[in-house]
């Protein structure tokens, strides 16, 4: 295979296809948005977060100048810079002529014009071209689709309706969720440039939710970095501001984004197998079914939080309550550590002798 064939922006069409593959550079160069914002200032080019977000998270072909803050930013060499700058001007022209196509006069049909007369046993011309409505026959009005045209909406109608069925699907999407905290409003980030939402929340979707999410893997935390605010971003949200010192709201505002920007780093848990090992060690009496406990209330997940519909939170790997953690006087980031709870889950075994204090019916 030549390199031609291996290189995806020779073979790139449209403008959608074109922003997939900046999206790619940038997961590549495994930088946040504000990283990115910052390299490039360091460059002498102007591109910040919620202009970065807008670029990533559209379908249309953005500026030049925002697609080469992009690149030097993520290291991209000059000579590649060039070669992608002019792949964007392709598309750009290509979409050019497409519109003139589209924005092309089209004929009265109120008083069609008779057709021309000719004299017998004459020829059309070569490059003749039909008459237009108060033109004469053989004047040249531009060039003129062969297929029948069609009858669409104008413009602003079909720009409306395509906004109108954005809005729909958007409602749709976060309503068949059924995770929305009470009193959050689903909202999609449909205009970032003019700045993210002051505060994020569950139940939010967009290009600033991706960049929460970035931050948060790039802080030391494992969640899908999908665009949606869901129960898992609020998990580990509420871990990073449990570890960090900050009110732990569940939400991100512009101190928390501030602080994920930064050198805090939640330290890495146990795995699996570790926590395995030790929870047979602490349970000798029935290691199976206690593995099995942690397994149902969190996955054997150390930094897993679940919120109640009462707005109370269980923490850790035997999901303690805030109530419980009061009691015991142990602070959120003590909840989270695995040892801990495997061994406060053991205090309260040796009371009872089974592992009544837990309710939990279905596997994670």
């Amino acid at each position: 295979m030549d390199d031609a064939a291996r290189d995806p922006l020779t073979h790139v069409a449209t403008a959608g296809e074109y922003v997939a593959l900046l999206r790619d550079v940038r997961r590549r160069s495994g930088l946040t948005y504000r990283e990115i914002t910052r390299q490039a200032s360091a460059a002498g080019h102007w591109l910040p977060p919620s202009t970065l977000a807008t670029m990533l998270g559209r379908t249309t072909l953005p500026r030049e100048r925002t697609v080469v803050a992009l690149l030097v930013a993520c290291g991209t060499t000059p000579a590649e810079v060039r070669r992608w700058v002019e792949t964007r001007r392709n598309i750009e022209a290509r979409l050019g002529e497409r519109d003139r196509w589209e924005n092309q006069a089209v004929p009265s049909t109120s008083s069609p014009p008779a057709a021309p007369q000719q004299a017998a046993n004459s020829e059309p011309a070569a490059n003749s071209e039909p008459a237009v409505d108060g033109a004469p026959a053989g004047t040249a009005v531009g060039p003129v689709r062969p297929a029948q045209p069609r009858v669409t909406a104008p413009w602003p109608t079909r720009r409306w309706l395509r906004l109108a069925l954005l809005a729909v699907l958007g409602v749709l999407t976060v309503g068949a969720s059924g995770v929305l905290l009470p009193g959050a409003a689903a909202t999609v980030d449909s205009s970032p440039s003019d700045g993210c939402p002051l505060i994020l929340r569950q139940g939010m979707y967009g290009p600033c939710v991706l960049d929460l999410q970035e931050r948060l893997v790039a802080g030391g935390l494992e969640v899908p970095v999908d665009g949606w605010f869901g129960p898992d971003t609020t998990s580990r949200l509420i871990v990073f501001q449990a570890f960090g010192g900050l009110p732990v709201s569940g939400t991100a505002d512009g101190r928390v984004l501030d602080e994920l920007s930064g050198a805090v780093k939640v330290p890495p848990t146990w795995t699996e197998d570790r926590i395995g090992k030790e929870v047979r060690r602490v349970f000798p009496e029935d290691p199976g079914g206690a593995v099995q406990l942690a397994r149902c209330l969190s996955g054997l997940d150390p930094y897993r939080v679940e919120i109640a519909g009462d707005g109370s939170r269980r923490w850790g790997l035997f999901q303690f309550s805030d109530m419980e953690l009061s009691r015991l006087g142990v602070d959120r980031r003590t909840a989270l550590d695995p040892g801990w709870s495997i061994g406060a889950a053991r205090h309260v075994w040796s009371r009872t002798g089974d592992f009544g204090h837990w309710h939990c019916t279905a596997s994670r």
